[in-house]
């Protein structure tokens, strides 16, 4: 019976590597481009998550065979391995932590250097950078928005009116197909085009960031709470053995 719990635990950790796997992918898939603008120590949380979500399910393993067997070998190996797993976890929360007040600022300055990049791939320099231009369309036409702080961020670029003329912005920026890669940001009418993303991409980036990393904080202390009753369920029962005298192998 004394086995069953750690059992149990090994279990629920199973799960829970899963979880986090499917967490870290998750979040690496929905928000890949807008991790993508930044090189900051937060966009490797979800790689992270799901390589600690790997090690926690391979450690599932262990420590159900381990209490299956009542092998205090195992047991001592699965509870050391776990409390390794542990403190990634507190990295992963630590760097959230620290970064989730400064995402606003990286954001910013992502996506500043990446449509920079993109005006200059336009412009066919060589300075230019074609993933730069797929990043930023891709998240211009995901969130219904355009450019930094709005249309600005191309209208008001000498680069980008050289090449493109006044008041266009890139095709992404507006809704629907269009077969030409700008889209003009007035009718010929002169007023606005009513399929013009106005808004721009840093505060749809940084809420759903923000909101994220929460969200991604809270799921990790969790995790790691349960873990922290598995490690003890682990020491109790290597102790049991010992004084037991069960065999080690």
């Amino acid at each position: 019976y004394s086995a069953l719990i750690p059992l149990s635990s090994g279990i629920n950790a199973e799960y829970g590597g899963l979880a986090l796997l499917g967490l870290g992918a998750y979040s690496k898939y929905e928000y890949g481009e807008i991790l993508a603008v930044t090189s900051s120590s937060f966009t490797s949380i979800p790689s992270l998550l799901m390589i600690l979500g790997v090690l926690i399910f391979i450690l599932g393993f262990l420590g159900c065979f381990g209490s299956f067997r009542e092998n205090r070998i195992l047991l001592i190996i699965y509870t050391i391995l776990l409390v390794l797993v542990l403190l990634g976890e507190v990295v992963a929360i630590i760097i959230a932590m620290i970064y989730k007040g400064k995402i606003n600022d990286t954001i910013e300055d992502g996506l500043e250097e990446k449509i920079v990049s993109y005006i200059e791939y336009n412009n066919n320099t060589k300075n230019g950078d074609e993933d730069a231009k797929d990043i930023i369309d891709s998240i211009q036409v995901s969130l219904d928005c355009c450019g930094v702080h709005g249309i600005e961020s191309y209208t008001e670029s000498e680069m980008w009116v050289a090449t493109n003329g006044e008041n266009t912005v890139p095709a992404s920026c507006c809704e629907g197909e269009l077969e030409s890669e700008i889209c003009a940001t007035e009718s010929n009418n002169g007023t606005a085009n009513a399929d013009l993303y106005s808004e721009g991409c840093l505060d749809k980036s940084s809420s759903i960031l923000n909101s994220n990393a929460g969200l991604l904080i809270g799921v990790t202390i969790a995790f790691i709470l349960i873990q922290i009753v598995g490690v003890c369920l682990g020491c109790v029962l290597c102790k049991r053995i010992a004084r037991d005298g069960y065999k080690e192998v």
